[in-house]
């Protein structure tokens, strides 16, 4: 499987791959995915046992920084491995279906982060009463 990135690189261009790197793992931090949405359920989770005795601290951080790494990687191999499987060769189609599959994820992510934060809402009220 040949991405091409030898040949940017031979013709000169490599630190525009490596800006395009930078830029591209800015907005994949910025811009909110289903796997966002899958951390922060399990982290509330997790506090949940944690705060209930289930689990000890050392349980809690190594779920929370292992996870934190792992899934949104996961996400966006998923993605790459869907692009790939489809194997169109065009520039246009390629960014048509990556904005598709991170647009999808978008929407879904957001929504998960907003049930998550109606969650946290209703269980401080729930709190004070």
């Amino acid at each position: 499987m040949d991405l091409g990135i030898n040949k940017v690189i031979k013709d000169g261009n490599g630190n525009t791959l490596i800006y395009t790197a930078l830029i591209a793992a800015m907005l994949a931090n910025a811009i909110p995915t289903v796997a966002d949405g899958i951390y922060f359920s399990l982290q509330q989770k997790w506090k949940q046992q944690l705060n209930e005795g289930k689990i000890t601290p050392e349980q809690y951080w190594s779920r929370v920084v292992g996870h934190y790494y792992t899934i949104t990687a996961g996400y966006y191999a998923i993605v790459l491995a869907t692009m790939l499987a489809l194997n169109k060769n065009s520039f246009s189609k390629n960014s048509k279906i990556l904005l598709g599959l991170v647009g999808g994820g978008v929407v879904v992510g957001v929504a998960m982060k907003n049930i998550q934060k109606d969650k946290e809402l209703a269980e401080l009220k729930n709190n004070k009463s």
